[in-house]
């Protein structure tokens, strides 16, 4: 009779401690990262002119370029030289080694600074290549047996393990997906609360990981002098695009604090900062403003109805005469105007087309607010002590929520920079308690009181701002102009 099967239980030594070789690493790379970071944050400033030559852009970005390299490598140092660090003696890599391949993340530091100051979208993409390069090289480098890893229960054995034993050894757990997966749930939220920096910060630190566990490790005697020639050409490779996103940051960061200064000027400048909350103020005389050349802007004109007889506006004699009762009615048949700040009008190339802004959805995909205005021309001068109060009928088909609000300017063509502003007033149906989904136009009308005594004595010409909440600056709203009444004194 067979001898019944024997499982035998093996015994296996427990694995040797770790040095925390892999921990310390971990720790030199959070230094040289913080240590670019404040480095960064405080001496990386953009170039006090305002109109830069391109050479002194080069140099800078240079500058910058080095910098971050240096500032990484010197708060790693610091630490490797620190008395209780276990690299003082024996270290598992050179420290020039890991200077070079930390280095080719270092120099995208940088880059990543000046865009998150401008609050830009290509922070997340520069912090991604900073993360993977980095993680790349330092994996290329660092040895198997500075990684905490748990050894295979027969590796230790010269002949193989008795039958079932290997049902003894469970796979270690590792929380990367658990860490990972909220990680890029919280980045896309902050991606769309506009919140670039701080989804660039956890999509960074996603892409390391996963860049560190897909590249292969380097063996247990690598060839020193080949991972020295490695680095140096994975430092050589990258600096050029560093140092061209670098230039770039610093274009851009100009180009925007030249914009958000003209813009904070031409609200200081105005007269109706109140009616435009500091971003909405009513436009300058000037025709078109530096900096806006990569914008684009449209002209919106109305389709004339067909068959339709227009009286002529009556000549100046009669017009808002002594004794007048009934209302002059003007239809409206002016354009519509959507252009970005600092510009005031649209620029000489904008897009031109026609329809109504009940027709379009016009918005901006970038972080510069939209502006919307609708220019009426009248035919005659219109004396403005003759006029009591001016009715804009409008109608709404804008099923966005938010508050919108409506502001009446007043000038004369031959006097731009002579101009009345009559205030702004909100759009009834627009407000939260009013607001309810439109399948078709809402008609509404809002009264603008004229003042009797000016220094605008005549005008003949009518502008309609139309300012949305700070929710919806990026879009024009639905709403469109029926017809001007104005109410004889």
């Amino acid at each position: 009779m067979a001898a019944p099967t024997q499982i035998q239980l093996a015994t296996y030594a427990a694995a040797p401690a770790q040095p925390g070789a892999s921990r310390f690493f971990a720790l030199l790379v959070t230094a040289g990262l913080l240590n670019t970071l404040i480095a960064a944050y405080i001496f990386l400033q953009l170039p006090a002119d305002h109109h830069p030559t391109l050479t002194s852009l080069l140099r800078r970005a240079a500058v910058y370029v080095v910098f971050g390299a240096l500032a990484g490598t010197a708060g790693a140092w610091f630490y490797w030289r620190r008395p209780t660090s276990p690299f003082r003696t024996n270290p598992p890599i050179p420290f020039r080694l890991f200077a070079l391949s930390s280095a080719a993340g270092w120099v995208w530091i940088p880059a990543v600074v000046l865009l998150s100051r401008e609050d830009s979208p290509y922070t997340a993409p520069a912090a991604l290549l900073a993360a993977s390069v980095l993680a790349l090289g330092l994996r290329k480098i660092i040895p198997l047996d500075t990684q905490t890893r748990r050894p295979h229960p027969w590796a230790h054995q010269a002949a193989p393990p008795t039958l079932f034993a290997a049902t003894l050894y469970t796979q270690p757990r590792q929380a990367y997906g658990y860490l990972m997966a909220p990680a890029i749930y919280f980045a896309a939220f902050e991606l769309t609360d506009r919140s670039f920096l701080d989804a660039s910060l956890l999509l960074a630190a996603c892409i390391f990981a996963i860049a560190w566990m897909l590249t292969t490790p380097p063996s247990q005697s690598p060839d020193r002098a080949r991972q020295y020639r490695r680095a140096r050409l994975r430092l050589a490779m990258v600096l050029i695009p560093a140092f061209l996103a670098t230039l770039f940051s610093l274009l851009s960061g100009i180009e925007h604090r030249n914009r958000m200064e003209a813009i904070a000027a031409a609200g200081d400048g105005s007269g109706a900062d109140d009616a435009r909350h500091g971003r909405n103020s009513h436009p300058d005389p000037a025709e078109t403003a530096d900096g806006i050349s990569s914008y684009h802007s449209i002209i919106l004109w109305p389709v004339p109805q067909k068959d339709e007889v227009l009286a002529p506006i009556p000549q100046p004699s009669t017009v808002l005469a002594p004794g007048a009762t009934k209302p002059l009615i003007i239809r409206f048949s002016g354009a519509y105007w959507y252009f970005q700040r600092p510009a005031t009008r649209p620029g000489a190339s904008a897009i031109q087309a026609k329809g109504t802004p009940l027709e379009h959805d016009i918005e901006s995909n970038n972080f510069i607010p939209l502006t919307m205005e609708a220019h009426q021309t009248l035919g005659q001068s219109i004396p403005l002590a003759r006029c009591k109060e001016i009715q804009v009928g409008i109608r709404n088909s804008d099923n966005q929520r938010g508050t919108v609000n409506l502001a009446v300017l007043l000038s004369e063509s031959s006097a731009p920079a002579n101009q009345l502003y009559l205030g702004q007033q909100e759009i009834a149906s627009t407000q939260p308690a009013n607001f309810a989904f439109k399948s078709r136009p809402l008609a509404e009308t809002l009264h603008f009181v004229v003042p009797e005594s000016a220094k605008l004595r005549r005008f003949d010409q009518i502008t309609v701002m139309f300012l949305p909440d700070d929710a919806n600056y990026a879009r024009g709203p639905k709403i469109a102009v029926e017809e001007f009444q104005l109410v004889p004194r």
